[in-house]
C-alpha cells in the first residue's frame, strides 16, 4: 500500500470516528430528545411522546401550582381548608389534584399527536433539529437544564427536562408562569 493511500485510509477513519464521535453527543443533548419529541408528535405517535415527559413529575409539580392558586385565591372553602394548617392543606390538595392534572397532561399528549402537532395543544415544539439548536435556550440548572423558547403564537414556553441513564432527556417541569397560564385553559367540568 503506497503512503498517498495510507494518508487517505488514516483520514477517511479520522473522519468517521469524528462523526460517530459527534453523533454521540448530539444524541446525549436536550435538543436531540426535543426533536424526537416532535417528530413522535408528528409521526401521531403518542405513546413516543409520553416517553419524553415524565407524567409523574410534570403532574407533580403543576398539582403544587394548582394547589397554590387555589389557596391564593382565598375563597372561603380555601380559607376553612387553610385553618387546618397551611402546609398540610397545602400538600393534601396537590397530591389530591395530582391524578387529574397527569390525567389532563396525557390527554394533552394524545390531542396533540393525534393533530400531529398543528392542532391548538398546549405545548408547540420547534420543528426540526436548527430549530431545535438554534430556536431554544437551554440552561443548565445542576444536572437538569431549562428550555425556553417563543411559540409561534408569540408565547414563552419554559420547562424542566432531566437526562436519563440512556442519555435521553425527559420533560420533568413546566414553569410556574407557563402552568398558571394553561389553568385559564382549562376545559370546564
Amino acid at each position: 500500500m503506497s503512503a498517498r493511500s495510507l494518508r487517505g485510509l488514516v483520514a477517511a477513519a479520522a473522519l468517521l470516528l469524528a462523526l460517530l464521535c459527534g453523533w454521540y453527543y448530539l444524541m446525549g443533548t436536550p435538543q436531540y430528545s426535543l426533536v424526537r419529541l416532535a417528530a413522535a408528535i408528528h409521526g401521531r405517535d403518542a405513546a413516543g411522546a409520553e416517553r419524553f415527559i415524565n407524567v409523574d413529575r410534570v403532574s407533580q409539580a403543576a398539582s403544587d401550582v394548582v394547589a397554590s392558586e387555589y389557596f391564593g385565591g382565598k375563597s372561603a372553602s380555601a380559607r376553612a381548608i387553610e385553618a387546618l394548617g397551611q402546609g398540610t392543606a397545602r400538600t393534601a390538595a396537590g397530591q389530591a389534584f395530582k391524578p387529574l392534572v397527569a390525567a389532563r397532561v396525557r390527554a394533552e399528549i394524545k390531542k396533540t399527536a393525534a393533530s400531529g402537532g398543528s392542532g391548538g395543544g398546549v405545548l408547540v415544539l420547534p420543528a426540526g433539529i436548527v430549530a431545535a439548536f438554534w430556536g431554544v435556550d437551554v440552561a443548565r440548572e445542576g444536572p437538569d437544564v431549562w428550555v425556553t423558547y417563543t411559540e409561534p403564537r408569540g408565547e414563552l414556553t419554559r420547562f424542566r427536562m432531566s437526562q436519563l441513564p440512556d442519555r435521553s432527556w425527559r420533560i420533568t417541569e413546566f414553569d410556574r408562569e407557563w402552568v398558571r397560564r394553561h389553568l385559564k385553559d382549562a376545559p370546564a367540568g
